[in-house]
């Protein structure tokens, strides 16, 4: 099974953990497009898909 997480630019932390790909955009809705521990503001257009092999 694979997993991704989308994660914080600006303080590291995951946002999200998603068992099923979906767009970013999608999963950052729940969230109102900030960082729920540092409140930065989170843009979709921002984030890149990197893939690595646990």
């Amino acid at each position: 099974m694979m997993s991704a997480d989308v994660v914080c630019g600006k303080c590291g932390s995951v946002i999200y953990t998603m068992r099923m790909l979906k767009s970013v955009k999608d999963a950052l809705r729940a969230t109102n497009n900030r960082c729920p521990v540092c409140g930065a503001a989170l843009n979709p257009a921002d984030f890149t898909v990197a893939a690595t092999k646990r």
